[in-house]
């Protein structure tokens, strides 16, 4: 009697455990596209905290290297923040991401080359260079939304 129960117990355990494998992968994609959109959104943030008060910053001014160095540190969480397999579920970021990861690392290059240079304008008292900056800044996420963002 244990002989025929012992391989029945097995094959439970199998399923049991390829249950919980499956569940724990979709709980970890979920996770994964909710810590993209939060990325995301603070990136967005922080970009509209400067660009509100671009033509006339007044105190905020003092604020503008604050936000631009946070979209510089974000702009790298971003670009780690699309693992295989977390196009899956409720999500934005449209399968090219997956299909075309040589021109998605591309744009995200581009994103973070400039986000860097956005943050080292903000050091400096040029604001043409500043808004300059901000608006390849801009072009960049507009740019990859484009290509990557369902609308």
């Amino acid at each position: 009697m244990l002989k025929k129960l012992l391989p029945a117990a097995l094959w439970v355990s199998v399923a049991a455990a390829a249950t919980v494998t499956t569940t724990t992968q979709a709980a970890d994609v979920k996770a994964q596209i909710k810590h993209r959109d939060a990325t995301m959104e603070a990136i967005a943030g922080h970009f509209t905290s400067i660009m509100s008060t671009m033509k006339n910053p007044g105190e905020f001014a003092e604020d503008y290297q604050f936000h631009a160095e946070s979209i510089a540190r974000l702009s790298r969480i971003a670009a780690k923040s699309f693992p295989e397999g977390s196009g899956e579920g409720k999500t934005d970021a449209k399968q090219e991401i997956w299909d075309n990861p040589e021109e998605f690392k591309e744009a995200m290059d581009t994103f973070q080359t400039r986000a860097d240079a956005f943050a080292e304008a903000s050091k400096g008292t040029d604001r043409k260079a500043f808004a300059m900056a901000a608006k390849n800044l801009g072009g960049s996420c507009k740019g990859c939304h484009d290509d990557f963002k369902a609308d």
